[in-house]
C-alpha cells in the first residue's frame, strides 16, 4: 500500500489553494507614486477627464480631479470651471472612494463628485464617477471611467 504519493499530492493541493488567491492581489496593486489619467465613458468632451496620483507608499489616492467641469450633461454650466478640492482617499484591498468638491469664486459649493475605483493589473484602474450639482434641478449622474498609470 503506497500512501506517500497521496499525502504529497494532498499537501501540494492545499499549498496551492492557500497561495493562489494571494497572486492576483499582488498583481493588481496600485503603482506607488504614479499619476493616473483617463476618461469618463459617455461624458461630454471637456467634462470627461479623470486624473489622480497614488501616494509614494501606495497607500492613498491624492489630487483627484474630475473635469475641469463636473458632469453637467443636460444641465450645462457657463463661465470658468469651478475650483476643485479633494482630500487623500485611503486605498484598501486595491479599492478607494474619493470625494471632489467644486467651489465657485465666492467659495460656495456648486457640485460634488464621488469617485469609486479599483486598481487592476498592469497599471490600469477603473471605476465610477457620480456627480451631483448643488444648485438647480439637475439630476445626479453616474458614469464609468478608466485610467492608467503614466
Amino acid at each position: 500500500m503506497i500512501r506517500r504519493p497521496r499525502l504529497t499530492t494532498a499537501i501540494a493541493v492545499i499549498a496551492a489553494v492557500l497561495v493562489i488567491p494571494l497572486l492576483p492581489a499582488a498583481a493588481a496593486a496600485p503603482v506607488a507614486g504614479a499619476d493616473y489619467k483617463g476618461r469618463i465613458a459617455g461624458a461630454p468632451t471637456g467634462e470627461n477627464k479623470v486624473t489622480f496620483t497614488v501616494s509614494a507608499r501606495g497607500k492613498s489616492v491624492t489630487d483627484m480631479r474630475v473635469g475641469p467641469w463636473v458632469l453637467t450633461l443636460e444641465c450645462g454650466s457657463g463661465g470658468d470651471p469651478p475650483a476643485q478640492t479633494s482630500k487623500p482617499a485611503p486605498i484598501r484591498n486595491d479599492k478607494f472612494t474619493a470625494h471632489v468638491v467644486y467651489r465657485a469664486p465666492d467659495d460656495t459649493v456648486v457640485a460634488r463628485a464621488t469617485v469609486t475605483g479599483k486598481f487592476l493589473r498592469d497599471g490600469k484602474e477603473k471605476g465610477v464617477v457620480t456627480a451631483v450639482l448643488e444648485t438647480g434641478n439637475c439630476p445626479s449622474h453616474s458614469l464609468p471611467y478608466t485610467t492608467h498609470a503614466k
